[in-house]
């Protein structure tokens, strides 16, 4: 179970004297790697080299795709539930990273 409030699990990985973490959403199979995890500043980073590895059970999510701005106009769209679209209108996210791995839950 992720630590409260946060809707993802995460490890810190020491990997060739490189300090990393991966991050899992718990409700999701998306998958993303990053090299801070602090209450509300995630700074995703790309691990292209750890793709494979991770690629056949999990959605790997890039840098780019997690720093899109988030468009709520969209979310009529999205296979969200009630609560999380309760949460997004609430919380205000400003990228697709923040919808996906957040604090708020």
């Amino acid at each position: 179970m992720p630590k409260h409030p946060t809707n993802f699990y995460y490890a810190l990985v020491e990997m060739l004297n490189n300090r990393f973490y991966i991050l899992l959403n718990e409700h999701y199979p998306y998958l993303a790697f990053s090299s801070a995890v602090d209450f509300g500043n995630i700074k995703f980073i790309d691990r292209h080299d750890l793709n494979n590895r991770f690629s056949s059970y999990y959605r790997i999510l890039s840098k780019r795709e997690l720093s899109t701005p988030f468009n709520q106009k969209n979310l009529n769209k999205s296979e969200l539930n009630r609560a999380e679209l309760d949460q997004i209108t609430f919380w205000e996210p400003q990228t697709v990273g923040q919808v996906i791995f957040n604090y708020w839950d």
